[in-house]
């Protein structure tokens, strides 16, 4: 039990991938991603996962993505979805200044999320400024 606790700080995201982007509504997008996770400890259900994008310090959107599963000892690429809401500060041309690659790899990340073992123990857990370009690469 104790090995797999700690290889649950090998964990690792492999890669991001931007599938597809579809509009809802006036206000968000859906975003569509492929995720490679190294996961070498036991499965792990994630959960009440959330996040902002921000760039110069003002929010962009703020992002919400279905709950999935990570499969224990493995390493797959995850289909997943998250929607995208416009920031109330945000603005048209902020948006538009993201079609721009290196503006787009300005932006910062915040995400949290709860991960749950199978006993349905779990505590949330939050990264704040995240690069998008380590994502991203």
């Amino acid at each position: 039990a104790f090995s797999g606790c700690k290889k649950i700080k090998d964990i690792s995201v492999t890669s991001v991938k931007v599938e597809a982007i579809s509009p809802h509504g006036l206000t968000g997008v859906d975003v569509y991603l492929a995720v490679g996770v190294d996961n070498p400890a036991f499965q792990i259900s994630m959960e009440d996962i959330s996040g902002c994008l921000k760039h110069s310090g003002k929010v962009l959107g703020r992002m919400a993505m279905d709950p999935f599963v990570l499969q224990g000892k493995s390493a797959e690429i995850y289909h997943l979805k998250a929607f995208l809401t416009i920031g109330e500060d945000a603005t048209l041309r902020d948006l538009l200044m993201l079609t721009d690659v290196d503006k787009l790899y300005e932006c910062m990340v915040d995400v949290s999320a709860t991960p749950r073992l199978k006993s349905g123990l779990g505590a949330p857990v939050n990264l704040k400024n995240i690069p998008l370009k380590k994502l991203l690469e």
